[in-house]
């Protein structure tokens, strides 16, 4: 994976763009600045959206690729951002030490999910925020991005489910246009989701 992941990312073109998810954007928007986190960070994007915003930014990648390209990112809007090279399965962070996790389409396999998830759950802190938009599993057959393996994609019925421990505020299965850069591209069947601990 991390092989793949450096390959995509090492062309000057951001492959995602450079503009913020929009979910995430409209999520993260009113909230008061503070802590957030964004795993599976790619190159950037979402994190130095909300550095621009005065949040404290943490954020983690398989790829050495998107790590250097989200810094030059974050170099060229003139913020901050702290970004490692690590394993969804193995990094680790202080417990109940964010205010916000953002997953904007990080897709994992079952078991490496549930483990991860319930990490999150930990690293929140009490009436902290995750936000999630990822592809649904009738994203399969649609050429505008994502995994090509079902188990990989949500549905709402099950991603609530894999997140015990928190109120889910909205779970909601869209179909929607993506334009974020040459890899999301097109109609997109989506899952949004947020849930506070």
């Amino acid at each position: 994976m991390k092989a793949m992941w450096n390959e995509r990312y090492q062309t000057d073109e951001y492959q995602y763009g450079i503009n913020p998810n929009d979910f995430m954007k409209e999520q993260i928007s009113p909230l008061p600045s503070g802590r957030i986190l964004f795993p599976g960070a790619g190159e950037g994007r979402d994190a130095v959206f909300a550095a621009k915003k005065g949040w404290e930014v943490h954020a983690f990648d398989l790829s050495e690729q998107g790590k250097a390209k989200a810094e030059k990112l974050a170099s060229a809007e003139k913020t901050r951002i702290h970004y490692k090279v690590a394993d969804a399965a193995l990094v680790k962070f202080p417990m109940e030490s964010f205010d916000v996790i953002a997953l904007t389409y990080f897709h994992l396999p079952l078991e490496t999910r549930l483990h991860f998830y319930k990490q999150c759950v930990s690293w929140l802190k009490p009436g902290g925020l995750l936000i999630l938009e990822g592809f649904n599993q009738r994203q399969l057959g649609l050429s505008s991005g994502g995994p090509k393996n079902i188990d990989w994609l949500f549905s709402s019925a099950t991603i609530a489910a894999e997140f015990p421990g928190l109120k889910i505020i909205v779970n909601e299965e869209k179909q929607r246009t993506l334009n974020e850069g040459p890899l999301h591209q097109g109609l997109a069947e989506v899952v949004q989701l947020v849930g506070q601990k």
